[in-house]
């Protein structure tokens, strides 16, 4: 038999067991067993995940990858899955069990190599186990979680670096004497660069000095319209910026510079908190009364004046623009504004992939002098010239009106909309033949929900009830009303004829409403654009004009007609979805 791998380690690397502290420690292990059970391992389908949370089920590259080679239908590329345990797959109870069902379904055999068993859900009481197996993960993890904070916060209240990577800062690893004299490491502390500490220092000068965070960031680049500045404040020389990818520097970034008081030698930490939702990590925001400050009055790289000047722009410029959008101070807008433009954050620049975005220019001279709105690069207007040579600056009316034009003339002409009739009737009639597997399917998992809960429900008749199995009912319970309306559904849609007619009037509606928003209401022709169009539209250099390019989602059109889900066609011969210059 074909043998997989899959190896994990936790980023708090709080696993009581040993042998999970290494990914590599845990491959060879999986190995050798799978050599005792006579398999062969095969290199392409070892999975790793090194430092990533067992609560982390989108983020996890190998991970993902694992569950994408195991196909709906037909033979998987290997037999049996090896892993040390079953905390490797995850610690989260109700995702960890629906992926190791999941797996075994594909028809993967599912082993660990710590304990030498088979995991097996084919028997409600299995399911349960593994369910059970998933709970005990995750409350395991739940409870490393206050572990590592108090560790952190420990750290955090001397100053020490409790995570991550600061511009300015160099990380630098502490060692200490271990119990038998071996050196080992202690903490990681911060250490001015200074380097970066230099560039910072001139980046809260110029904004002391009246310089916009936009002018800040085009300067940096060494946009050639900023020479003086440049030289001035930075001897002509473009310091690197603080993230790899565009390898530029953006406002977004001085900005959050120009707020951070860890400049002044202050080490905040506890301003956000990491959360586990919908399978993910998120970050939000904790009550900034608990918040640690440690002062750290050699870390410091900004001076007491210069930081006051700062933010007293800051706290005038946030004032006067809250005021100006209806807003209150300490908070965010209140306006609810919306774009007015067509086509803002809906097209990329072909040079940079930044935002078009819309800025208004003054034409004409004398009586005949006006505003008009135009589209423009975003990064090359907040970066500069040296990041994106994209100049073009075109009227947002005439390129809306180039965009509209197009999908009339490619998605909403008769023969393109007959196309897409002709394919939503083929996939409904196609839904309808699979109507009775469909149901057989469905009658087969509703008889073994309804025996899942009978074994979760003489659990807690023995006076072992826990909140984890009550959820656990009231998912189930969820599930069969679902089940039990999308089979009456399908029942009903299957004793109908189906009237090609009516789906043809209702598209043709459809289109026309369609046409009507797009010309309309700004506001909503663009959500209509969201729908219609498969991604953002293109605006690209060609020669001394531009050019425009898309592609449209047609299928997206018919999404109200019942018994049929959205679909994504390929475009039909003759209607090539591009828009042309």
């Amino acid at each position: 038999m074909k043998a997989g791998i899959y190896a994990r380690k936790s980023t708090d690397d709080n696993d009581r067991n040993e042998e999970n502290k290494s990914v590599t420690r845990q491959v060879e292990r999986a190995r050798a067993y799978a050599n005792t059970k006579g398999w062969t391992v095969d290199e392409e389908f070892i999975f790793t995940d090194d430092g990533v949370s067992g609560a982390e089920f989108e983020n996890r590259p190998a991970f993902v990858r694992l569950i994408a080679s195991l196909p709906k239908k037909g033979k998987p590329p290997f037999d049996v899955i090896v892993m040390s345990e079953s905390s490797r797959l995850g610690r989260d109870m109700t995702r960890n069990a629906a992926f190791v069902v999941n797996i075994i379904e594909s028809g993967v055999r599912i082993f660990y190599y710590l304990t030498d068993e088979e995991e097996k859900a084919d028997t409600p009481e299995q399911r349960l186990m593994v369910t059970l197996k998933s709970y005990a993960s995750e409350v395991e993890r739940l409870k490393a979680g206050p572990r590592s904070y108090d560790a952190l916060e420990r750290k955090a209240a001397k100053g020490y670096n409790a995570g991550g990577v600061v511009y300015g800062y160099n990380n630098v690893h502490v060692c200490a004497n271990g119990a038998n004299g071996e050196s080992v490491r202690s903490h990681t502390d911060y250490q001015i660069n200074e380097g970066e500490a230099h560039v910072l220092r001139r980046i809260f000068e110029m904004y002391a000095a009246g310089h916009g965070h936009v002018r800040i960031a085009r300067t940096l680049n060494r946009d050639p319209a900023f020479s003086e500045l440049s030289r001035r404040y930075f001897n002509g020389q473009q310091p690197p910026s603080p993230r790899k990818g565009t390898g530029s520097w953006a406002p977004s970034s001085i900005r959050a510079m120009l707020y951070n008081e860890r400049y002044t030698g202050i080490v905040p930490y506890g301003k956000y908190q990491k959360v586990y939702r919908r399978g993910t990590k998120a970050r939000v925001k904790r009550d900034q009364k608990n918040v640690l400050r440690a002062s750290r009055p050699d870390l410091r790289i900004i001076g007491e004046d210069l930081w006051a000047r700062v933010q007293k722009r800051l706290h005038a410029a946030r004032k006067g623009y809250l005021v100006s959008t209806g807003g209150e101070l300490g908070g965010r807008p209140l306006s609810g504004r919306v774009s007015r433009y067509l086509l803002s954050g809906l097209m990329r620049c072909g040079c940079c992939g930044g935002s078009m975005v819309t800025t208004s220019m003054a034409l004409g001279s004398g009586s005949t002098r006006r505003r008009e709105p135009h589209y423009l690069c975003s990064w090359r207007h907040n970066r500069g010239s040296t990041v994106c040579a994209n100049g073009h600056r075109v009227r947002s009316s005439e390129v809306d009106a180039r965009v509209l034009s197009a999908i009339e003339r490619i998605a909403l002409t008769p023969g393109a909309v007959e196309y897409v009739i002709d394919k939503v009737v083929e996939r409904v009639r196609a839904t309808r033949r699979n109507v009775p597997d469909r149901l057989k399917t469905m009658d087969e998992e509703l008889q073994r929900l309804k025996r899942e809960l009978d074994r979760f429900l003489a659990f807690i008749a023995k006076g072992r009830a826990l909140d984890s199995v009550r959820a656990e009912i009231e998912t189930r319970e969820r599930r069969i009303k679902e089940l039990n309306a999308e089979r009456d559904r399908l029942r009903g849609a299957g004793s109908t004829a189906l009237d090609v007619a009516a789906i043809r009037r209702m598209a043709l509606t459809r289109v026309n409403a369609l046409r009507s928003t797009l010309y309309g209401n700004v506001a909503d022709g663009r959500e209509a654009l969201r729908e219609l169009l498969a991604g953002p539209i293109t605006f690209k250099l060609e020669g001394s004009g531009y050019g425009l390019a898309g592609e449209t989602r047609i299928g997206a059109l018919f999404a109200p007609i019942p018994q049929t889900t959205r679909i994504r066609l390929a475009s039909p011969r003759g209607f090539e979805p591009r828009f042309s210059p």
